[in-house]
């Protein structure tokens, strides 16, 4: 069965991925994102990263929102893909996966835009099959499952579940509320668990987002 522990502070990702969200401001994101050997920038967010003293290892998108300072500054670097059927945490994506990465952590990618944030969980959703992915956020961490995966927490900590298909059965352990029936019916039903105890395993087969609250 797949493992997901907590992210700490003191994890060093291999890759990164830097969405054009807000920058990331707690201790954690923060520690993560000086800490990782990759830093990946989806366009605009090379600004940021340069704003906050590191500097990307690549930059991924349409660049149209990387001004011409940051197209000569990091001209080595630039991986200028220009369809427009994807957005560019979804070019990020393919980039790392076709550098060999296997897991990757994402942040930056609340904010901003309401609709952007709801369609960046909602994307990482729909390529768990691909990469181990980890979104982490202000307050906690989003992983997104598609197979019976056990998951570390922490006793009394607000663990909320997202079935992206209704129909499809899901049974937990180690969580204090079992879903109605082994489904979750409508996305909000599995929002305000908890855990029971220092680990609880969600038993799927189907694509879910499973969110940990720090």
């Amino acid at each position: 069965m797949r493992f997901c522990p907590l992210t700490h502070k003191e994890d060093r990702p291999e890759w990164v991925i830097l969405a054009a969200g807000d920058f990331p401001k707690g201790e954690l994101p923060r520690s993560l994102l000086q800490s990782a050997e990759r830093v990946v920038c989806c366009d605009s967010s090379a600004g940021e990263l340069l704003a906050f003293g590191m500097e990307p290892w690549t930059v991924v998108g349409d660049l149209d929102s990387l001004s011409p300072y940051l197209r000569e500054r990091f001209a080595d670097r630039l991986h200028h893909v220009p369809e427009q059927e994807h957005n560019d945490l979804w070019k990020a994506l393919d980039y790392v996966k076709g550098q060999g990465a296997e897991e990757v952590v994402v942040l930056g990618g609340f904010g901003r835009r309401e609709d952007h944030s709801i369609g960046n969980v909602m994307l990482l959703a729909s390529r768990a099959t691909e990469l181990r992915i980890s979104m982490v956020a202000e307050e906690g961490e989003f992983s997104f499952i598609s197979e019976p995966t056990r998951f570390e927490s922490r006793e009394g900590s607000a663990v909320s579940l997202f079935a992206l298909n209704p129909m499809a059965d899901i049974e937990v352990r180690g969580l204090r509320y079992a879903p109605p029936s082994n489904r979750l019916s409508a996305l909000w039903q599995g929002v305000s668990n908890e855990a029971t105890g220092e680990e609880f395993e969600v038993l799927t087969s189907s694509p879910t987002i499973v969110y940990r609250k720090f």
